[in-house]
């Protein structure tokens, strides 16, 4: 019984040290918009990882979900893999793009710094 309890809180600890990791890599940078055309303005409701601020970007726009998902490119990144990079997930999901299927390595330490990233959607 007490072997479950310790396996069962080792588990919860390294779940929620993983989520507060990923939590803070994409809080650690800071993203900027390039400029103002409707391409970065897409790019920009994706970083905002809020899947109602995309839909009303979108709407805004008249640009639809398959537009966005397929055509659109942020930093010279198709949508799923600049969504997965960076960890939009939410916005992601909202898109119908799946982000795990794609592997990646992120440098961790280099993420943590406060780093700006200039955002630029496709013209």
């Amino acid at each position: 019984m007490m072997m479950n309890t310790l396996t069962t809180t080792l588990c919860t600890t390294l779940l929620l040290g993983t989520a507060a990791l990923t939590t803070t890599n994409t809080e650690a940078a800071q993203f900027v918009a390039a400029d103002n055309s409707p391409g970065t303005q897409l790019c920009m409701a994706v970083v905002s990882n809020k899947p109602l601020q995309l839909y009303a970007t979108m709407k805004d726009l008249r640009i639809n979900k398959n537009t966005t998902a397929d055509k659109l490119h942020c930093n010279n990144m198709n949508m799923a893999k600049f969504a997965g990079t960076y960890g939009f997930d939410k916005t992601a999901k909202y898109l119908g793009i799946e982000t795990t299927i794609d592997t990646s390595i992120q440098d961790l330490a280099k993420l943590n710094q406060q780093t700006i990233m200039v955002v630029a959607g496709s013209k």
